[in-house]
């Protein structure tokens, strides 16, 4: 009995995920860091789309949650949100392979980040 409970409550979890609607973000309103549908918080997720550069980001409850770039259908750089405008960026190579990560605040690399190249990691600070 726990076992069928547990596989029905993981198919309406995916489910409920892939029914996601994602909508152009001219359908959007930002002020104050918040982003608005309706005049109401929105939660889900928003594209933007830029010649060959595709960018989808998630929002919850007004909040941006993370934000996933990709050139040609490729996955070229995730960032995850922690407050407005800063958090984590991970860069990836045309390959999938990690080429950068680190901090960022109001947009701009802060911190220690990380640049990996061929077998070696090196640290640049910013």
């Amino acid at each position: 009995m726990a076992k069928q409970f547990i596989i029905i409550n993981v198919f309406f979890i995916f489910l409920i995920q892939s029914c996601t609607k994602i909508i152009p973000i001219s359908d959007l309103v930002f002020k104050d860091c918040l982003v608005y549908s309706n005049n109401q918080p929105f939660t889900g997720k928003y594209s933007l789309n830029k010649e060959n550069q595709y960018i989808l980001t998630k929002v919850l409850r007004g909040r941006m949650i993370n934000e996933k770039t990709f050139i040609n259908d490729l996955l070229l750089m995730e960032k995850k949100y922690d407050s407005c405008g800063s958090g984590y960026q991970i860069v990836y190579g045309l390959k999938g392979q990690i080429l950068s990560e680190g901090q960022f605040k109001n947009e701009k690399r802060v911190g220690s980040w990380k640049y990996f190249k061929n077998d070696s990691i090196y640290f640049v600070k910013f």
